[in-house]
């Protein structure tokens, strides 16, 4: 499913949002912080499985490890409990994982690049 970037309302979490302007209809809006909440409506609607891999916006603290605009993969599937959600995450990131290295093990590296362990 591909959801609003911008909308009159931010939600779907606790973040705040950058705002802009529609100037043809004299709008304010928000850029979104995680697109959750039209997921969830999606789901509501009867769609069984949603996901989305897309941009979000939160305007709040930035460091090495946050930056204000970020891409996620969020999804939802309707009649699975939490158990089911881990297990198909687990099997989503380290699937990528072995077909983008080869190998179920990733190498570390330190400030100067060089491989200082590895994570099973």
């Amino acid at each position: 499913a591909e959801t609003p970037m911008m909308s009159s309302t931010s939600g779907g979490a606790s973040a705040k949002p950058f705002v802009t302007h529609l100037n043809e209809l004299d709008l304010p809006l928000s850029l979104r912080v995680a697109p959750e909440l039209y997921l969830k409506m999606l789901v509501i609607g009867g769609l069984d499985r949603v996901f989305e891999i897309g941009k979000n916006f939160r305007n709040e603290g930035m460091d090495q490890t946050h930056n204000p605009e970020f891409t996620s993969c969020e999804f939802y599937m309707a009649y699975a409990d939490y158990h089911q959600l881990m297990e198909m995450t687990e099997e989503l990131l380290s699937g990528m994982v072995k077909e983008l290295t080869g190998s179920f093990q990733v190498p570390v590296s330190d400030t100067k690049g060089e491989v200082t362990k590895t994570i099973d």
